[in-house]
C-alpha cells in the first residue's frame, strides 16, 4: 500500500514513504530492478495528490552531443541507503542493508524491447563509479534537472478507481504533496513487476 496513513490509520504528515515524493524509478537499488509498476487508486483527497512521470528516453535524446559522449559508458551505484538519506528518512538497519546492498547500473541504459537509450537516474542513484564525489553529485543533479523539465513530464490527476501502469526502465516518477496530508486520506495499491538486468 502507498498511503499517507499513520499507524493509527489516520492521515498524517509524518510519512514513512517519504521517498515517493522524490523523482525515482522503482527498485533500481536491486541487482535486477523492476520492469513496471501498477498503481490502483483506492482512496483519494478531494484534489491534489497527483503523480508525475518524466520520460528518460526523451530526456536523453535532447541532451547535447557532448553530454552524451561524457556519460557514455559511465556506471552509477544505486543505493537504498542513499535514497533514504536524501529523503530525510531514517537509515536502513544492518539487516536491511544486507538484504539490499548497493548495486551498479549503467547511467545510460538501452530499453530491451525498443533499443532506445534512456537515462537511468533518480533518487536511488548514489554516485558515479570512479568519479570524484563533487563532480558526481553535480553531474547527477544536472541530469535530473534536465530530465524533469516540463516538456518531458506528464502529471496524472487521479480519479477514483484509476489503474495506472508504467515502464520503470524509461520513466521516473514522484508523488506530489499538494494536498492537506493531515486531513485527507490517500491510499493506493501498488504492484511491482521484476524486470531484467540493465545493459
Amino acid at each position: 500500500m502507498v498511503t499517507n496513513l499513520g499507524e493509527d490509520g489516520q492521515p498524517t504528515t509524518k510519512l514513512t514513504q517519504v521517498g515517493n515524493y522524490h523523482w525515482h524509478t522503482d527498485k533500481s537499488y536491486h541487482a535486477v530492478p523492476s520492469l513496471m509498476t501498477l498503481l490502483h487508486a483506492k482512496e483519494l483527497p478531494p484534489e491534489g495528490g497527483n503523480t508525475q512521470f518524466a520520460n528518460m528516453g526523451m530526456a536523453y535524446a535532447a541532451l547535447p552531443e557532448a553530454t552524451k559522449q561524457r556519460v557514455a559508458g559511465l556506471r552509477v551505484v544505486h543505493s537504498w541507503a542513499a535514497s533514504r538519506r536524501r529523503a530525510g528518512a531514517p537509515p536502513p538497519s544492518e539487516i536491511e542493508m544486507r538484504e539490499r546492498p548497493p548495486v551498479e547500473h549503467p547511467l545510460v541504459r538501452s530499453h530491451p524491447e525498443t533499443g532506445a537509450k534512456t537515462l537511468y537516474i533518480g533518487n536511488h542513484a548514489s554516485h558515479v563509479v570512479g568519479m570524484p564525489e563533487a563532480e558526481s553529485e553535480a553531474l547527477l543533479s544536472d541530469l535530473l534537472e534536465h530530465a524533469t523539465q516540463p516538456q518531458f513530464v506528464y502529471t496524472h490527476h487521479w480519479q477514483d478507481g484509476d489503474l495506472v501502469m508504467w515502464d520503470n526502465r524509461c520513466l521516473l516518477h514522484r508523488a506530489l504533496a499538494n494536498y492537506d496530508m493531515a486531513k485527507h486520506r490517500r491510499v493506493l495499491h501498488r504492484t511491482v513487476v521484476t524486470g531484467t538486468v540493465p545493459f
